[in-house]
């Protein structure tokens, strides 16, 4: 049994119910489709949009990789190198880090739909 949006009020029925208690929709089979395949739909681009951030958050990484290991010539002091270095570090990690949280999110959102 699982909760679904009544597709007239937008409240939360079971799916197993003939008909909303809120508004007395009938739940016929053709209605209970289009709720289940919308909630699909709605799945997946949820998914899709984390493997997005995903792709930048590991762009994000490769961005600060290059800028942690390529000295830019317009950095010639000791101290605006360090500053460049901390810059790429903590832009590798923050691409890092947003990484393996999105892939946490996704590992979370697959097995909650497959129950």
């Amino acid at each position: 049994m699982a909760i679904i949006s009544c597709p007239s009020c937008s409240e939360q029925i079971s799916d197993k119910a003939k008909q909303c208690p809120h508004c007395d929709v009938s739940m016929s089979q053709d209605v209970q489709d289009k709720v289940q395949s919308s909630s699909k739909v709605e799945r997946i681009k949820k998914i899709q949009s984390i493997q997005f951030q995903t792709m930048l958050a590991l762009l994000l990484s490769i961005g600060g990789f290059i800028f942690y290991y390529f000295e830019i010539e317009s950095f010639v002091t000791a101290d605006d190198l360090q500053m460049q270095q901390w810059i790429g570090m903590g832009t590798i990690i923050a691409g890092l880090v947003w990484y393996l949280i999105n892939r946490v999110r996704i590992s979370y959102l697959i097995k909650k739909y497959k129950k």
